[in-house]
């Protein structure tokens, strides 16, 4: 959908666009005396960079999802459409929502949606090496889930050790996912419970005896059946993963040649996000 659908769409609810930036943006570019709410019209790159951007600041933030995954809008406000969102908006509730900071030998970030590592980076890393296939939003989701099939069946679970809240926890795992939102890459839910306003995150883990479940669900997910994937979880509001591989911090990949350890923990309500009811 293009930036003029997304205007008219706006506009014809009522509503004025003061402005119109990338997701690079500075944020002093981005608000003046004059904004209201901003507008995060896109994936979830775009959602998790315009949250990171009001972070702490009094202005609410609304996303329309036009990704492939839309794993932030999904956790945040179900499967409403677009239209349905932006009808919605004169009355709209406000949710207070939490953001993650994550600490590396690379430096700090914060995140809207997930930290971890194994599988995800893995699928990231195959997806940049060799581009996924697909014409529209359903078919690039396929496409990634395929991927993450093929990438699930070689890989070889990797030593990592957690201390969730001062509790250590060790462990070869195929997936360490550090969780805000309910699902991460191509939509795959592994918290269906992760609530991104309770000041916590969830902390996923699968191990060897998981692989079997986890091809189950990318199986029937890629033949379109309903499927549910549970797996170890825990909650925590300070983690600390030591060990070694690469990271994803949300949809970007970070990689570091030096071994360390990431300390991750959580800015509670840090952004206000418009929810229709």
């Amino acid at each position: 959908m293009s930036l003029s659908w997304v205007q008219e769409l706006i506009e014809a609810a009522g509503h004025e666009v003061v402005r119109v930036f990338d997701r690079e943006a500075a944020i002093a570019e981005l608000i003046d005396e004059r904004t209201e709410l901003v507008v995060a019209a896109g994936g979830d790159g775009t959602a998790s960079a315009a949250a990171r951007l009001l972070s702490g600041r009094p202005i609410p933030l609304a996303i329309l999802p036009l990704g492939t995954a839309n794993n932030i809008a999904k956790t945040l406000q179900g499967d409403a459409s677009c239209e349905e969102l932006v009808a919605g908006w004169s009355t709209a509730g406000r949710r207070r929502v939490d953001v993650g900071v994550v600490t590396g030998v690379w430096g700090e970030r914060r995140f809207l949606e997930a930290v971890g590592v194994g599988l995800v980076p893995t699928c990231i890393v195959s997806a940049d090496t060799e581009p996924l296939s697909g014409d529209d939003a359903a078919s690039n989701l396929t496409s990634a889930l395929e991927r993450y099939r093929e990438v699930l069946s070689a890989f070889k679970p990797r030593c990592w050790t957690l201390r969730l809240d001062g509790e250590e926890m060790r462990g070869t795992f195929i997936v360490a996912e550090v969780l805000n939102t309910r699902s991460v890459g191509p939509n795959i839910v592994l918290a269906e419970d992760a609530d991104p306003s309770d000041g916590y995150f969830s902390i996923v883990t699968a191990g060897e005896e998981h692989r079997d479940d986890l091809m189950r669900y990318l199986t029937d997910r890629i033949e379109g059946r309903d499927s549910r994937l549970v797996l170890p979880s825990r909650r925590a509001r300070h983690i600390e993963l030591q060990g070694q591989g690469d990271t994803h911090v949300d949809d970007e990949l970070v990689r570091s040649a030096i071994p360390g350890a990431l300390s991750i923990h959580i800015e509670p309500a840090a952004v206000e996000v418009l929810v229709t009811e």
